[in-house]
């Protein structure tokens, strides 16, 4: 992001206010009756309260209006220069906008507008690395194999979490390692590398299937290998239960170990489709 400081409400990144600012305690001092709690504001409410609140500060709103005006003649819209100033352009600009993203067309900046443009402008830097190759090496099946891709969910790929595995079962060990690095990408992209260790629950001359893993936090997995036709499976259950995992949707997800520049071209296809969508080209 061009502003982090004054655009980091448009991206849903709230903190919690602090203790003496939150509603009062269930009952009153003075009358001992229960107060009414008020209704936490929704992250929309509370990024337009924030995005009201900046219009009475007029530098930092005129540092808002400038980033705002370089999204705007990034996507195509024709503004420029980039005075900082709500001038009739932009707001001719933010109509045509608003117009082509359907949202209400006002000409204005409200906050729907402002979080619609962030997000383009986030897809627009988006990341789309290129994966590592599939490999496949049973040679010796009786003993080892290893396997090395990435993975890709089974009904079609995001590139919020981008991940590529190298996969070595031992038989004599009776156990599978993964070890797996993970791009994440958020606004500034993230590289993660973990572990996991499978224990093995069969192995035959045509697969192996590991038991049940539950090291990652709200789900548990479990790892097939197929020698033939050569496939990799990864079955991940979510389990939302009380506590750190209270918000997860519970659902099943497959996830198949594929080829680096088969994920890469479907990715790259995937952001030209969006971008096309984000710019406004003239006929």
């Amino acid at each position: 992001m061009l502003f982090p400081s004054t655009f980091s409400f448009a991206s849903d990144e709230h903190q919690e206010p602090p203790l003496s600012d939150k509603a009062p305690s269930a009952s009153s001092p003075q009358t001992g009756q229960p107060h009414a709690r008020t209704a936490k504001p929704s992250l929309d409410e509370k990024g337009q309260q924030d995005l009201d609140a900046l219009r009475k500060k007029p530098e930092e709103f005129r540092t808002l209006i400038t980033g705002v005006q370089i999204f705007l003649g990034r996507f195509g819209y024709g503004v420029g220069p980039y005075s900082g100033i709500l001038d009739e352009s932009t707001k001719n600009a933010l109509k045509a906008y608003q117009k082509k993203t359907g949202l209400s067309q006002t000409g204005d900046l409200d906050f729907p507008t402002l979080k619609r443009l962030t997000e383009d402008d986030r897809l627009m830097n988006r990341v789309v690395p290129f994966l590592p190759p599939q490999t496949f090496h049973d040679e010796e099946w009786g003993q080892w194999i290893e396997v090395q891709g990435s993975w890709m969910l089974k009904e079609g790929n995001t590139d919020d979490i981008l991940q590529t595995s190298r996969i070595t079962c031992m038989r004599e060990f009776k156990r599978c390692i993964e070890s797996t690095a993970s791009l994440i990408n958020t606004s500034v992209p993230q590289l993660k590398v973990h572990t996991h260790v499978y224990d093995l629950k069969e192995w035959d001359d045509s697969k192996i299937v590991s038991a049940p893993y539950d090291g990652e936090a709200c789900a548990v997995s479990i790892l097939r290998i197929s020698r033939n036709p050569q496939l990799v499976t990864r079955f991940v259950s979510l389990q939302g239960k009380p506590g750190p995992c209270a918000q997860v949707k519970a659902e099943d997800q497959q996830y198949v170990l594929e080829d680096g520049q088969k994920i890469y071209q479907i990715l790259r296809m995937q952001k030209a489709d969006a971008i096309q969508q984000i710019l406004q080209v003239t006929k």
